[in-house]
């Protein structure tokens, strides 16, 4: 999802939806990034396409643990590290 270079997706969708706003709509900051944050939602909801986000190894801190049960694994605070890929829903 570049901003720059030959593909724009992003820029684009924000030049339209500004685009198609009255003259007197542009005049309203408010209105104008409402928009903007709109197309950005739209964009990595949509046009980014499935698992698209990823999280790449960051560090989790685990301050407290309650409602686990005794057993065979090691449970509690501590840290880590979680990775994976998902949707923006």
């Amino acid at each position: 999802m570049p901003l720059a270079g030959t593909s724009d997706a992003l820029g684009d969708l924000i030049r339209t939806k500004i685009d198609a706003l009255s003259d007197a709509e542009k005049a309203d900051r408010e209105k104008v990034f409402r928009e903007m944050g709109a197309a950005i939602i739209e964009h990595l909801t949509g046009s980014a396409g499935a698992n698209a986000v990823q999280i790449t190894s960051q560090p989790v801190t685990v301050t407290n643990v309650t409602g686990v049960l005794a057993g065979a694994a090691t449970s509690g605070p501590g840290t880590g590290t979680c990775s994976g890929t998902g949707n923006l829903v």
